[in-house]
């Protein structure tokens, strides 16, 4: 019955959204690239091979999908992978990654939306990243013989899943899954409740930790600031910057009314999560107040650090942490905290806004004493402070994330020697 009101929802949106699109080019462009990146799969086929279907809801996700990918593949060469994402956040530009065969934009969850992909692919296992479980997918991939997982699996006490109303749609379509593998402890509990005894249910891992240690270990930042560092080698054998990454306009105002109210000593490299011109113009106009400023493509080799350094070029961030002293991570306090595992990897400690409900290492490290979650302006200023005075403090909250980091490598192996050794029997 949940699936029947469920899909007249469903029907009513899809309904607006092509009407809407009639008088909304932004939606009509976004429709028309979604059904064209669909279209374009059936053009290959798997031929004979062993397919596997990943999908995943937005960029972390993707993440956690290519390090499963990656161990797929050296494990098992006779293999076809579909990829399938659902946020537009998603650029195209990322579905030339050969790991998989194939890549599209999910469609909407209709109840007869993949019946063509199941009738061509004919996958065999479909591993659902972190949490995006929609229900006609799980069930036309039950009535089609393919075998279902949840890994890296999140949810959060706060979601809305547990919402009275929505409990009894997630209820019923986890019961068409074959595995759930929470990617901590702490999440496992979360799942009471939901799980039936028929599905087996075991913690995994986070195969996102891999694919961020692997990144840092295996490849390199921007040349630019590479020859950066080797010209600050002595300045960054006795300084350690405060590194502010993803920032929105709203974290440039909060860190802002942080300087007004606190002066202190450090150096800071902050990374706009996106560089636009007048809103850098203005946040740098308001920095000035409180100490030099620079741009990192505009210095001049020898230019002495300012206390302010904006970074304007992409293939830093995830190396810049090295040096730093303590992270801030953005996006929290609009839709969802970024990429909070490439701080903790490097040993420092995070603070973040109030949205991490979709980033269960985020709640992990905030449960194990790593990473601060602010609610308010003057919660995250105190909470700066804190780290920007309290070195001891800074030390035990970066160990302690290093270590989570480390101790959580290796779900891919564990996915896979749980999943695969039974999947073609």
């Amino acid at each position: 019955m949940v699936y029947f009101f469920y899909n007249i929802l469903v029907f009513k949106i899809d309904w607006i959204l092509k009407f809407l699109s009639l008088f909304v080019k932004q939606i009509r462009e976004e429709l028309e690239k979604r059904n064209r990146s669909l279209h374009q799969i059936f053009s290959k086929s798997a031929d004979g091979k062993f397919v596997i279907w990943l999908h995943s809801a937005s960029v972390g996700e993707l993440d956690q999908a290519k390090a499963l990918t990656e161990t797929i593949r050296k494990k098992n060469k006779n293999v076809f992978i579909i990829q399938s994402v659902f946020s537009s956040s998603v650029k195209e530009t990322s579905f030339q990654d050969p790991l998989a065969d194939v890549y599209f934009y999910l469609p909407l969850d209709r109840a007869h939306a993949y019946d063509q992909i199941f009738s061509h692919f004919q996958p065999k296992v479909l591993f659902v990243m972190a949490w995006d479980t929609w229900p006609n997918l799980l069930k036309k991939a039950n009535q089609m013989g393919t075998k279902s997982y949840l890994t890296c699996a999140s949810l959060s006490s706060g979601s809305s899943r547990k919402n009275p109303l929505i409990r009894s749609l997630t209820k019923a379509s986890f019961r068409y899954l074959t595995g759930i593998y929470p990617s901590h402890e702490l999440m496992a509990k979360e799942f009471e409740g939901l799980v039936t005894e028929t599905t087996d249910f075991q913690v995994l891992g986070d195969t996102r930790f891999e694919s961020v240690l692997n990144k840092l270990e295996n490849k390199s930042p921007n040349p630019t600031f590479t020859n950066f560092l080797l010209e600050q080698k002595d300045f960054l054998s006795k300084n350690k910057p405060v590194i502010l990454g993803s920032t929105y306009g709203i974290c440039e105002e909060h860190f802002i009314n942080y300087l007004k109210k606190h002066k202190d000593e450090s150096f800071y490299w902050i990374f706009p999560h996106k560089w636009e011109e007048t809103r850098m113009k203005d946040f740098i106009s308001n920095l000035e107040k409180y100490g030099p400023v620079g741009v990192f493509s505009k210095r001049n080799p020898g230019d002495s650090l300012p206390k302010f350094l904006l970074f304007d070029l992409m293939g830093i961030l995830a190396f810049a942490y090295h040096y730093g002293s303590f992270a801030y991570v953005g996006g929290a306090w609009l839709h969802r905290v970024h990429n909070t595992i490439e701080p903790a990897a490097l040993g420092l400690p995070v603070i973040t806004g109030p949205k991490i409900y979709n980033a269960p290492e985020a709640i992990v490290m905030r449960e194990l004493g790593g990473l601060f979650q602010t609610e308010t302006e003057s919660d995250f200023i105190e909470k700066f402070h804190l780290l920007t005075t309290d070195q001891t403090l800074r030390e035990k909250m970066g160990n302690g994330n290093r270590n989570f980091v480390v101790e959580n490598r290796g779900a891919s192996d564990k996915i896979y020697n749980r999943v695969f050794s039974n999947a073609q029997n």
